[in-house]
């Protein structure tokens, strides 16, 4: 039931419309959004993506979650928006510097969550890996490529199982 906005310069608009996702602006998305998650690379273009103007931009009481690169927040300004209240919390389990030095005081906001950058690896996500891992495979012997999942051979039209 959550309204999802999205910006993307580089949409797959077929899966936009799969999931009726709202295509908007950085700062439309900045403005409106209760939560904001950030999945990107680090690139030249997005290093300090969110920064001091930036979180000015986000509604106030809104929450960042970074799980992606932590070169794309500028940590020093996010304490900022955090510590005077503008924005209500963050989620973090990616930082600047890594493993985040103990004297960061992100490390001391109540309204800081942190976390290493596994809080996808559970169970269910080890079971889920396991079964593609053992449905590939499969595929392969049986000498059908298996397309959604192995991309990294693809200019290699030659490539077989030998038995």
């Amino acid at each position: 039931g959550m309204h999802v906005l999205a910006y993307d310069p580089y949409a797959n608009q077929e899966f936009v419309d799969q999931h009726g996702i709202k295509l908007v602006s950085l700062d439309d998305l900045l403005a409106q959004s209760d939560y904001v998650t950030l999945h990107l690379p680090v690139t030249p273009e997005t290093v300090d993506l969110i920064n001091k103007d930036s979180l000015a931009k986000m509604k106030a009481g809104s929450v960042l979650i970074n799980t992606a690169r932590g070169g794309l927040v500028d940590e020093d300004a996010l304490i900022e928006a955090l510590q005077s209240g503008h924005l209500r919390a963050a989620g973090l389990d990616v930082f600047k510097k890594e493993p985040l030095p103990v004297e960061s005081p992100l490390i001391k906001l109540d309204n800081v969550l942190l976390s290493c950058h596994i809080g996808g690896l559970d169970q269910e996500s080890h079971r889920d890996a396991y079964a593609m891992a053992a449905h590939n495979i499969v595929k392969l012997y049986q000498g059908e490529w298996p397309e959604e999942c192995v991309v990294n051979l693809k200019q290699t039209p030659d490539w077989k199982w030998t038995r």
